[in-house]
């Protein structure tokens, strides 16, 4: 078997791979980077994510990359601090014995392996970020059509550096990225093998194909399986002088990932009220038309746009359905009245339905939805819709505008807070 290491302990070898039989020789000068991320305080880590948040919008190379502005506005320290806070309450379980006589500290699980899905290559960052901070060495198996991302962006962290002389080079010690054919299988095994956290971001085969490999017995899995996500009005948020600006992060949420990630919405329901389906469509398509102004498609897959092609001839020819596009693939409304989730066409395409009330979707829900973005104005009809729906199995109820911004819970889980290993130590009798 051939492995492509792309970065390894803080060397970078893109786009001329070093090329290994195995990754077991390596774990060596693995586990001496994690030695060296024990001895970097949390705040000075916390200081080389934020000056890195700063250089990802400076930098001419990585800032037009989808997602940049979420990752930058995530790694920034008080937002950063938040998350932490969120799993651990206190940043000093992450350095320090807290306690009397029951001291707890949250140490380091290992080695944390990620297995990255190719449709949002800044994704494969957020659970880097996290398990770097609380020490853990991470080897990240990248998908080829996400690699220059990566390494592009990882190039800028690596240069990144703060008032101590540290920099994310010194952090990249203990992190590598590396490609192998998914055929590959003893690759795969020999990863989780190795791995006392499997990481594995992607579609239901790729996940079931990945837990189903040997692991060691205390290895810990954290799963981002596949997900479905849409979005609600409910009659006064249509009404509202704010409707204007709702359809607007509607769209911002449409476009942002062309609808390849899990957060993003495919069908929108609107409450019926005192505007009609007709005239919420009207306002819908100004929206897209501003929106494709600024944010013009450069990638056009060809399988999305023949599935484009096969679904605005099928409501073209069916009188119970409705199709609004423009001559080209930039964007497609479609509309029926048939109250369920439709499969996701992705590439700016979304189904509008118009349902008599917001809890008529409680019944489509399951847990595989993940986000639903909202625009309700009122408060209590918001915390009760919210309620239902999450009781459900829904993860996250956000306003629109904010459907990918990633947060943690995530998934229904404190994500941090399962890459460590809490321990204790008893003082006295």
């Amino acid at each position: 078997m051939m492995i492509d290491l792309a970065i390894f302990n803080g060397k970078f070898y893109f786009p001329e791979y070093k090329r290994v039989e195995k990754l077991s020789p390596l774990l060596p000068s693995i586990y001496e980077g994690i030695k060296l991320l024990k001895k970097i305080s949390k705040n000075e880590i916390l200081d080389i994510f934020h000056e890195y948040s700063k250089n990802l919008i400076k930098s001419t190379e990585v800032n037009k990359i989808e997602g940049i502005a979420f990752l930058s506005s995530w790694l920034k320290r008080n937002n950063f601090i938040q998350i932490v806070e969120k799993s651990f309450k206190d940043l000093d379980y992450l350095e320090n014995f807290i306690g009397d006589k029951k001291r707890i500290k949250a140490q380091p699980r290992g080695i944390a392996c990620h297995w990255i899905a190719g449709n949002v290559p800044t994704l494969g960052l957020f659970s880097l970020f996290q398990s770097i901070f609380v020490g853990n060495a991470n080897i990240l198996r990248i998908p080829p059509k996400s690699h220059k991302t990566i390494v592009a962006l990882l190039k800028v962290f690596a240069e990144t550096t703060i008032d101590s002389g540290l920099s994310g080079a010194n952090l990249l010690t203990s992190v590598g990225i590396i490609y192998y054919n998914k055929s590959n299988i003893k690759a795969n095994i020999e990863l989780s093998e190795i791995a006392d956290v499997r990481i594995v971001w992607g579609g239901d085969s790729a996940v079931k194909s990945i837990t189903g490999l040997p692991k060691k017995a205390h290895c810990e899995d954290i799963i981002f399986g596949p997900k479905y996500s849409f979005a609600v009005f409910d009659k006064d948020a249509v009404i509202s002088k704010n409707f204007t600006r709702y359809l607007r992060f509607l769209v911002s949420d449409i476009f942002l990932f062309d609808q390849a990630a899990c957060t993003s919405p495919h069908v929108v329901f609107f409450e019926k009220g005192l505007k009609n389906i007709e005239e919420i469509t009207k306002d819908l398509v100004e929206a897209f038309n501003r929106a494709i102004k600024q944010f013009p498609k450069i990638d056009i897959d060809q399988f999305i746009t023949s599935k484009i092609i096969n679904i605005r001839a099928q409501y073209a020819l069916d009188l119970d359905k409705k199709v609004i596009c423009p001559t080209e693939n930039d964007w497609t409304i479609l509309a029926n009245d048939q109250i369920q989730l439709e499969e996701p066409i992705e590439s700016r395409t979304i189904f509008v339905k118009e349902v008599d009330s917001i809890m008529a979707v409680i019944p489509l829900i399951t847990r595989k939805i993940q986000t639903i973005g909202c625009a309700i104005d009122d408060k209590n009809k918001l915390e009760e819709f919210a309620d239902e729906v999450t009781f459900r199995g829904v993860s996250r109820c956000v306003n629109l505008g904010q459907m990918h911004l990633f947060d943690s819970p995530w998934d229904g889980m404190l994500f941090m807070s399962r890459l460590v290993n809490w321990v204790t130590l008893y003082y006295g009798k």
